[in-house]
């Protein structure tokens, strides 16, 4: 399945530094259903930690990887997919239609995270 969906950056893709930092994100998959996650990486989540003085992190529909490099995006997600955990952590938000255009089909959206 590892072709079988596109990701979109519904806040854009804005990121200063690729290992401190979060960014949510929507996988769509082939058959028009969509979900969201965000992805965080370890030194942001211990930013956030230390700027909240915090004892504990939590977050819904998240993950945790290396970088936020498109490609490690990417890459993740294939992985996620590939063990089974894509519907454990990505929450659906709706089908292409509800969360984009009525008019718009699968073939039409843009991948912003395309493999290298």
């Amino acid at each position: 399945m590892t072709s079988g969906f596109k990701i979109r950056f519904p806040g854009g893709y804005d990121i200063e530094d690729v290992f401190n930092d979060n960014i949510d994100l929507n996988v769509v998959l082939q058959d028009k259903r969509v979900f969201f996650a965000t992805a965080y990486t370890i030194k942001n989540i211990e930013y956030l930690l230390e700027k909240d003085q915090d004892i504990y992190f939590w977050s819904t529909d998240m993950f945790i990887i290396k970088d936020l490099e498109k490609i490690t995006i990417k890459k993740s997600i294939e992985k996620i997919i590939e063990n089974d955990f894509f519907e454990s952590i990505f929450s659906k938000i709706g089908s292409v239609e509800d969360v984009y255009s009525s008019s718009l089909d699968y073939e039409k959206i843009v991948d912003e995270c395309p493999a290298e």
